[in-house]
């Protein structure tokens, strides 16, 4: 008799919530959200996502992963008073099942680029569902960011989303972060000229056109520097224009200029001229890499001017010679 007695008293207990629950608003309980009809007998699951960012104030090195440490808060709007309905009837009422289920927050990496290794350490992380009074359920991370050799040296923003789902009179929700960061600068150019090897005459002008590609990841400003050497100054040597900002995988013509001396065709001699490409980010950025790479270009004479004139300088001097030679014999 008292057996059944109990369960006409749970049956009781039970009818009678659930028709206080449904009356309740569901605005007392919780920020209803907007874009959705409100359920009746309903409660909410909020998030939030916290970071530092420290590791990405400065451009990520290339092929080097960084991990960036990320906290998710979870909390519910469950009122307290359920606490006090005595188990399981709380949680038939609130997930439909006699044992507290866990919740499921699904985490994930939007707008991922194809140049670029990102991922999340731990994507599905299972807590406990907190009521009101327990205050937010904190959960640990890690995203991590490696770019790759092809990754464009500007910046990136991608979101980070939480997620979970709804558990019978619990909503689900999402949320998302967005996150921006940038690769480093790779300074890379390759250069190329037609016939660095001239053969000139004096007191002629020889222009070599040297075509310089960016192969880097952002726009490159390249400016060729003319290393003078010996006696260099006399053959009036100019580079044009004085710099480049390049694209990347674009190209440009620089023009070196230079005019032979009067006297550099009367003996047999070469110059040679030694020029500096130095490649750097544009716009300028304090701490960006930079490089540099040198090429040589040679000029040689064309020898005597007048042809044969050596070889009729050996006839003559034999000519001399026997003549010198005849005429000691006759004293």
């Amino acid at each position: 008799m008292s057996k059944l007695r109990s369960i006409k008293t749970v049956i009781m207990l039970f009818v009678l919530i659930s028709s206080i629950m449904t009356f309740l608003p569901n605005t007392e309980l919780a920020k209803a959200d907007d874009t959705e009809s409100p359920r009746m007998i309903s409660f909410n699951s909020y998030m939030d996502i916290s970071y530092d960012l420290t590791p990405l104030n400065d451009p990520l090195a290339i092929d080097v992963s960084v991990t960036i440490p990320i906290t998710i808060d979870y909390w519910t709007n469950i009122p307290d008073f359920f606490r006090a309905i005595p188990f399981p009837i709380n949680y038939l009422i609130l997930f439909g099942q006699s044992i507290g289920p866990m919740q499921k927050i699904h985490l994930e990496v939007l707008n991922t680029p194809d140049w670029a290794n990102i991922y999340i350490t731990s994507q599905d992380v299972l807590t406990d569902i907190p009521f009101y009074g327990d205050g937010r359920y904190k959960i640990e991370t890690n995203l991590v960011l490696s770019p790759r050799v092809e990754a464009p040296a500007v910046s990136y923003r991608i979101d980070v989303k939480a997620s979970c789902d709804s558990i019978k009179r619990l909503s689900g929700f999402s949320y998302q972060e967005s996150i921006e960061f940038t690769p480093s600068f790779i300074p890379t150019i390759q250069i190329s000229i037609d016939n660095p090897a001239r053969t000139v005459a004096p007191h002629s002008v020889i222009n070599f056109d040297i075509k310089v590609k960016n192969l880097g990841n952002k726009i490159t400003r390249v400016t060729p520097n003319l290393k003078l050497a010996e006696n260099a100054n006399e053959w009036t040597p100019t580079i044009n224009p004085p710099n480049f900002e390049i694209n990347s995988n674009s190209e440009n013509t620089f023009t070196f200029s230079i005019i032979a001396p009067f006297d550099f065709g009367w003996h047999n001699k070469y110059q040679s001229f030694e020029i500096e490409f130095l490649s750097e980010v544009y716009p300028f950025r304090t701490g960006s890499p930079e490089s540099a790479e040198s090429i040589y270009l040679v000029v040689n004479n064309y020898g005597f001017s007048l042809p044969g004139f050596e070889f009729s300088i050996l006839i003559i001097s034999m000519i001399v010679i026997g003549i010198i030679i005849q005429k000691r014999r006759i004293k």
